[in-house]
């Protein structure tokens, strides 16, 4: 296969897996803005005219999404007053409501704790501050902490943002799936993400900087209040 047919079957490939996992979604729907001045753009691009900003946990309904050729992510939004535009998925986080309650919902459900851990041996100069944003089924997790109900065989969502502090930050980013089991739920349980941030420019440029993110998930020392006592 020629570079050139190679580099197309990828760019499939990244639309395809962006588009499967975006369909998990039904439009329109709560999103919640993930960072600091979020900005709202009027088109689908970050060249494009600013239309307003977003603070960050600031709700707004998300009308529908673009997938663009290289795989980007954006969002039509509406915020309470009205205003519409459009937002990169990086920066708006949707809360999976059906995966949230098919947890609450199963009789094995079990309150747990996460917390999730980051760590790099070598950041291979590509960086020396870094902001780091996790998610839980799409809720933030506030500094790598929460707690949440799961239980056996109902999917859940992790996804790690880990971005250098710079003019022109390097981003590495990842969304996984876990199936937890029923020994999973009593004894906790430990899943372990690998994310690589590539110097794009500069004197490192090409050096990759490789983070281990540990999220451990344990279970809560209480009981849950069957649901029609809550």
């Amino acid at each position: 296969m020629n570079r050139r047919w190679l580099a197309v079957l990828l760019t499939l490939i990244l639309l395809l897996s962006s588009t499967l996992m975006a369909s998990a979604v039904t439009y329109p729907c709560e999103g919640v803005a993930n960072t600091l001045s979020v900005r709202m753009r009027k088109k689908t691009t970050t060249q494009s005219k600013q239309v307003a900003t977003l603070d960050k946990g600031e709700s707004v309904t998300v009308l529908a999404e673009e997938i663009k050729k290289n795989g980007d992510v954006w969002y039509q939004v509406e915020t309470a007053k009205g205003k519409t535009g459009y937002v990169l998925s990086d920066y708006l986080s949707i809360p999976e409501t059906e995966r949230i309650q098919a947890a609450q919902e199963s009789p094995d459900a079990t309150l747990m704790s996460l917390q999730v851990r980051a760590a790099c041996r070598d950041t291979n100069g590509v960086g020396k501050k870094w902001t780091h944003y996790y998610e839980w089924n799409g809720v933030t997790t506030a500094k790598g902490e929460a707690e949440g109900v799961v239980a056996p065989d109902v999917e859940l969502t992790l996804y790690a943002r880990i971005r250098e502090q710079d003019s022109k930050p390097d981003t590495a980013m990842e969304k996984l799936t876990y199936l937890p089991s029923a020994e999973n739920i009593t004894n906790g349980f430990v899943v372990t993400q690998t994310l690589r941030v590539t110097e794009n420019s500069g004197r490192y440029k090409g050096n990759v900087a490789v983070w281990t993110v540990e999220y451990t998930f344990t279970p809560v020392e209480t009981e849950l209040l069957p649901a029609n006592e809550q």
